[in-house]
C-alpha cells in the first residue's frame, strides 16, 4: 500500500473539510452568536486546514491509486470527518455531554443516517444546525465525489475511490471524464436541492428552515431543526413537497443525466425506477389501509402514508406523524422498506433495489434449475445479461450485510430486551434512515442508549454508508502489510 499518496489524498480531503467549516461559521456571525460558538469552529478549521496541508506536502501525486488505497482512503476520510466534524458539538454546551456523542451526531450527519443523540434540538445556535444539516448535503453525493469535482488534479485511477465510495452494485461514468462526471452528478444534486428550498419558502417555511429542511431531504439524512421534526408544521402541503422531494433524491441520478442531455424515453426503461416507484404506491396503499381508522381526515391519513413511506424507504427519516404507535402491519411494512432503500446512485441507503431485483431473480433461477437441472438460466436487468461476478458479488454483500447486522444486534441486545427496539435499532442505522421503533421511537432520540450502544450504532452508519468493504478493509490487519512509503 502507497503511503505518500494515501497521505496526499487524505491531506488535500482534510484542507476541502476546513473550507466546508467556513459556511457554518459565517451562519455563526450572520445569526449574531456568541465568540464562544464562532470559535467552536474555528478550532477545527484550523486543525483541519493545518494538518491537511502537512499531510498533503509529506505525501505525493505519484503513483497508483489500486483498489486497497482507494478504499482505506475512503473508510479513513470519512471516520476523520466525522471525528473532527464533531469538535464543534463537544464543545456546544447542551445536547452532547461527551464526545462519543458529539461523534455519533456527525457520523449520522456524513452517513446521511439523521440518527440523533440531541434532546433539545431547539436551543442549538444556528450554526449548529446549519452544520449538522449542511453535513448531509456533503455526505449524500459523497465526500470524494464532491473533491473530484472541484479539484483540477486526478489520478488515472480516480475512478477507483469513486467506486469506493458511491453505493450501488456496478459504478458507471456518465462522461468520458470522471471529474466531469463528478461536476454533473453535482450540478443536478445541487439543482434539486434549490429547487426543493424554493418550493418550502413557497409553502410556508422561513427561509433558514427551508434551507435546512432542503438539505436534508437532499441528503436523504433527515436532520432537522425542530423535535418534532416535520410534524412541527402541521402542514399537508409542506409534507407532499417532501415526500415528493424524497421520492426524487432515491432515484438513480444518472437518470435525470441521461433524461436531461440524451432520451427521456431511454431513462424511462430502468426497471429499477418502475420497481422504485411500484414499492412505494403499494406500500402507501397498505399502511394508508392499517393506519385510516386512526384519523379522523381521509386526505390526512394519505398524506402521512405518504409521506411516511417515502421517507423510510429513501432512508431520509423525517417524521410527521408518530408511526411506532401504528398498527404492527403498518410497522412491518416500514420495517420491511427500511432495508429495501431507494436506487443504486441516488443518495438514499439500504441494500438498493437494483440488489433486490438481481437476488430475487437469482432466487428464481435457483428454483428452476432445482426442478430442471439441465436448464439454463440467465438473471437480467434492463433486458441486459447481469455478469456472472456481478450476481456473486451481490450475493456476497448480502451475506456480509447479514452477518453484520447479526453481530451488531447481538451487541445492542445487551442495552435492551425489547427485541424491536434493538432490531430496529441496527436497521435504522446500517441502512442509513434515523428513527427508530420501540423504546427510542420517531418522536425520541438515542440519547439514553450505552457509550457501547452508541458507538456500535456509530460503526452501524459508517459500514452501512460504504457499503461494508472499506470500513472492513480499515480495520483488517491485511490492510497495514507491506505499506511502501514512496
Amino acid at each position: 500500500m502507497n503511503l505518500k499518496i494515501i497521505n496526499n489524498a487524505i491531506g488535500r480531503l482534510l484542507q476541502v473539510l476546513a473550507v466546508l467549516m467556513i459556511l457554518p461559521l459565517l451562519i455563526a456571525f450572520i445569526y449574531h452568536e456568541s465568540t464562544s460558538d464562532k470559535i467552536n469552529f474555528l478550532i477545527p478549521i484550523v486543525l483541519s486546514g493545518v494538518i491537511g496541508t502537512i499531510m498533503a506536502r509529506a505525501g505525493s501525486e505519484k503513483g497508483h491509486i489500486f483498489t486497497r488505497e482507494a478504499m482505506f482512503t475512503t473508510a479513513f476520510c470519512w471516520v476523520l470527518y466525522s471525528l473532527i466534524g464533531a469538535i464543534p458539538l463537544y464543545l456546544t454546551p447542551s445536547n452532547y455531554p461527551s464526545f462519543l456523542d458529539a461523534f455519533f451526531e456527525m457520523a449520522s450527519g456524513f452517513t446521511t443516517c439523521g440518527a440523533s443523540v440531541a434532546t433539545d434540538i431547539d436551543v442549538l445556535p444556528h450554526s449548529i444546525i446549519f452544520w449538522r444539516s449542511f453535513s448531509h448535503l456533503i455526505g449524500g453525493m459523497g465526500i470524494l465525489v464532491f473533491t473530484l469535482a472541484i479539484l483540477p488534479k486526478q489520478n488515472k485511477e480516480s475512478s477507483n475511490l469513486m467506486q469506493a465510495e458511491v453505493p450501488g452494485p456496478t459504478f458507471g461514468k456518465i462522461t468520458p471524464k470522471l471529474a466531469e462526471t463528478a461536476r454533473v452528478l453535482y450540478i443536478l444534486y445541487i439543482a434539486l436541492t434549490a429547487v426543493t428550498t424554493i418550493a418550502l419558502l413557497l409553502a410556508g417555511m422561513n427561509l433558514f428552515d427551508s434551507v435546512i429542511y432542503a438539505m436534508g431531504t437532499a441528503g436523504t439524512g433527515g436532520f432537522a431543526n425542530r423535535g418534532l421534526s416535520v410534524a412541527y408544521y402541521d402542514s399537508r402541503v409542506i409534507e407532499v413537497i417532501l415526500g415528493v422531494a424524497m421520492l426524487l433524491f432515491g432515484i438513480n441520478f444518472n437518470l435525470y443525466y441521461y433524461a436531461i442531455f440524451r432520451s427521456v424515453k431511454d431513462s424511462l426503461k430502468s426497471e429499477e425506477l418502475w420497481t422504485y416507484l411500484a414499492i412505494i404506491g403499494v406500500s402507501s396503499i397498505l399502511v394508508f389501509v392499517s393506519i385510516l381508522p386512526l384519523y379522523n381526515s381521509v386526505g390526512y391519513a394519505g398524506a402521512n402514508s405518504f409521506f411516511t413511506v417515502s421517507s423510510i424507504i429513501t432512508t431520509t427519516g423525517y417524521v410527521s406523524a408518530d408511526f411506532g404507535q401504528w398498527p404492527l402491519f403498518a410497522r412491518n411494512i416500514l420495517i420491511i422498506l427500511m432495508f429495501i432503500g431507494g436506487c443504486a446512485g441516488s443518495t438514499a441507503g439500504g441494500l438498493k433495489v437494483s440488489r433486490i431485483i438481481m437476488i430475487f431473480r437469482s432466487a428464481v433461477n435457483q428454483v428452476k434449475q432445482s426442478l430442471n437441472p439441465m436448464r439454463v438460466t440467465v438473471n437480467r436487468l434492463d433486458g441486459k445479461r447481469v455478469d456472472d461476478d456481478v450476481e456473486r458479488a451481490t450475493n456476497r454483500y448480502l451475506l456480509m450485510y447479514i452477518l453484520l447486522f447479526i453481530i451488531f444486534l447481538i451487541i445492542i441486545t445487551f442495552d435492551t430486551n425489547d427485541f424491536e427496539t434493538a432490531f430496529t435499532a441496527v436497521a435504522t442505522t446500517i441502512n442509513n434512515i434515523g428513527p427508530n421503533i420501540g423504546q427510542f421511537g420517531p418522536m425520541e432520540t438515542f440519547a439514553g442508549m450505552s457509550y457501547l450502544s452508541k458507538f456500535v450504532l456509530t460503526l452501524a452508519m459508517l459500514f452501512g454508508r460504504l457499503e461494508i468493504y472499506p470500513m472492513l478493509l480499515l480495520f483488517s490487519p491485511f490492510t497495514y502489510k507491506n505499506i511502501k512509503n514512496k
